[in-house]
């Protein structure tokens, strides 16, 4: 069998196996299916040249990536100190009802 695995092609591409898989049925790879002793299995011909990042742009871009994710939380956090604000808005712009009378203040209004 030439080729690569499926494993094989996900440690390559340092990506998973369900990633390979996804990979294969978008056509992103070429896949054949090929019988084994456990039933069928795919076999990846070729794998596209894939440039991936060196450890030093790695390191460059982490501390971008922690600080996007850092600004996702505090958004997250102001939205619902907004909802909420936004609430209690509402709340006080509502219309007040009117306590309730007691029957014999009802029967005995003040006239004016």
């Amino acid at each position: 069998m030439s080729g690569y695995t499926l494993r094989e092609a996900a440690q390559t591409l340092g990506v998973s196996i369900v990633t390979i898989r996804r990979y294969i049925k978008s056509g992103k790879l070429k896949a054949r299916l090929v019988p084994t002793k456990f039933g069928e299995s795919y076999v990846i011909e070729d794998l596209p040249l894939l440039t991936k990042p060196s450890s030093d742009d790695t390191r460059q871009v982490q501390p971008l990536i922690n600080r996007i994710e850092q600004l996702s939380q505090e958004i997250g956090y102001w939205k619902a100190k907004a909802e909420l604000l936004e609430q209690r808005l509402l709340l006080l712009e509502a219309p007040r009802q009117t306590p309730k009378q007691r029957w014999w203040q009802r029967l005995f209004r003040p006239r004016h």
